[in-house]
């Protein structure tokens, strides 16, 4: 099974080193991936993009002339977990690779919003199933912007 992860693409400028990590991410419940799986920054988690729509409530959104975003769906990715202290929202940023495949379709942070199911935390040494006995669905939205650090 799965988790399986519905929240607006943000934007945010890491002071991370690291070319495989970009500037695009999501957020879950910290109890429902870092504290239910007791995770440490950099941990990858990889899925697959499950849906790509306009964020609920926007009013006007990036003018772009870019069909077929529907064959995004089902595109295996990667992420890169990390926690902040004081926050209840662990942050998945994007690889650098499925970044760029969401740039090339037009798909721009605070506009769409993912739904996105992980299934897998992969360590050093074998992987992490996700919720091997059901599908855990968490899916956040905030009136005001919650920002990273």
């Amino acid at each position: 099974m799965s988790l399986v992860v519905t929240d607006i693409l943000k934007y945010y400028e890491p002071e991370i080193n690291d070319d495989r990590i970009s500037k695009l991410y999501i957020t879950t419940s910290r109890k429902v991936l870092g504290q239910a799986y007791s995770l440490q920054n950099k941990m990858m988690v990889v899925g697959k993009l499950l849906d790509v729509a306009i964020a609920p409530d926007k009013e006007k959104i990036t003018e772009t002339a870019v069909p077929g975003r529907d064959r995004l769906i089902g595109t295996k990715l990667e992420a890169y977990f990390f926690t902040a202290n004081g926050s209840d929202r662990d942050y998945l940023f994007f690889s650098s690779k499925f970044s760029h495949i969401l740039t090339e379709y037009a798909i721009f942070a605070e506009e769409y919003e993912v739904k996105v199911e992980f299934i897998y935390v992969q360590k050093k040494i074998g992987k992490i199933k996700l919720y091997t006995k059901g599908t855990v669905m968490d899916s956040y939205r905030s009136q005001e912007s919650e920002s990273v650090g």
